[in-house]
């Protein structure tokens, strides 16, 4: 079996993040498991195992036909079987499988947005869908919305997992007190709501000063981004909030902290929650995506947009801290059973072979 993973970029995103462990979870399993980028190389590719063959495009355009020259070259030379697009690089999979007799292509749907499915536009991805021979959709509710919307038939919801944790790295400090420190792993997008989580953080500091909140991911050059920033600076109490950036290696340092949350107004199946969970955190998100399935009882699931409802299940952790205990480490155990690697790319892999 022969499998090229594609991605138009390796930024620090999700959908990104999932095509960089496919392929290196695929490398011991089958054949021949490779990755392929499209447009924009970047800081995820140091997590590409060395040994996993990879593939840069340099497409400047959208139909770049010495980018697509350059993909059908790789699939035969490499007598790939299966070509896997992840979110949009859907558009230049569709072109070389077009001109590439045998090859099968899914499409991996990774659309944070999926409480909103009724704006998604559809034109490209319409058209290119009659090539898809598979999509995997990252919660049930992408998967309805192949089938009805895209007409694919062949649908699955595979679920996003985690790859193994990196060793922790003890030397790391963050400031705040054990207990206390909370943490938020998401880019700066508005679909992420840090504004609401800045409230309600702003709200539980009245009711108990010593918790500390930080802050990771990627602050793209938009407007959300460029505010949110601004009001971290200005934020009332400075020495409680902080912004860290992008860290890659997630999992080596998450320990460190107490409480993991999402504030996000929607989601897909968000791999931060999966780390959380690996990291044996308490957990607050809202219900949105699939976050209420993957957590299972096992955390806080509160209503979107809530600012209040947000402020008192962070203050239950404290109020129940025994039980909020148990339940993380109830919620380790079923991430790592449920969501680690073996597991779903064996189910992946049983799909791949129905498919070629």
């Amino acid at each position: 079996m022969r499998i090229l993973q594609l991605i138009d970029s390796l930024d620090t995103g999700g959908a990104e993040r999932v095509a960089v462990n496919y392929a290196n979870a695929l490398y011991d399993c089958i054949e021949f498991s490779a990755l392929g980028v499209t447009r924009k190389e970047g800081a995820l590719k140091e997590l590409l195992c060395d040994e996993v063959p990879y593939l840069f495009l340099k497409r400047t355009k959208t139909v770049d036909i010495a980018a697509l020259l350059r993909l059908r070259r790789f699939i035969r030379e490499h007598k790939i079987q299966i070509l896997q697009a992840h979110g949009s690089s859907y558009f230049i999979a569709s072109l070389v499988k077009m001109i590439t007799p045998g090859l099968k292509l899914i499409w991996h749907d990774h659309y944070g947005n999926s409480e909103y499915l009724e704006n998604r536009a559809v034109g490209f991805l319409k058209w290119s869908s009659k090539t898809f021979d598979a999509v995997f959709a990252v919660n049930e509710n992408l998967k309805l919305w192949a089938q009805r919307t895209l007409k694919v038939s062949n649908a699955f919801y595979v679920r996003n997992f985690i790859a193994e944790a990196f060793p922790l790295e003890s030397s790391k400090k963050f400031a705040g007190i054990k207990g206390k420190r909370i943490v938020c792993v998401a880019n700066l997008r508005g679909q992420k709501n840090h504004h609401l989580l800045l409230d309600a953080f702003e709200k539980l500091l009245e009711t108990d000063s010593e918790y500390t909140l930080h802050l990771f991911g990627e602050a793209p050059n938009t407007s959300y981004a460029t505010s949110l920033l601004a009001r971290i600076a200005q934020f009332p109490v400075k020495k409680s909030v902080f912004y860290h950036g992008v860290y890659l290696k997630m999992s080596a340092i998450l320990p460190h902290f107490d409480i993991g949350v999402l504030a996000s107004a929607s989601e897909g199946l968000p791999l931060a929650l999966l780390e959380y969970g690996q990291a044996g955190l308490l957990i607050v998100a809202t219900d949105v995506g699939q976050c209420k399935e993957v957590l299972a009882g096992f955390g806080s699931c509160v209503p979107a947009n809530d600012t209040e409802i947000l402020t008192s299940a962070l203050l239950s952790l404290r109020d129940t801290k025994n039980e909020a205990e148990i339940n993380a480490i109830h919620f380790q155990k079923r991430v790592l059973e449920h969501y680690g690697a073996q597991e779903i790319v064996k189910k992946v892999i049983g799909i791949y072979d129905q498919i070629i």
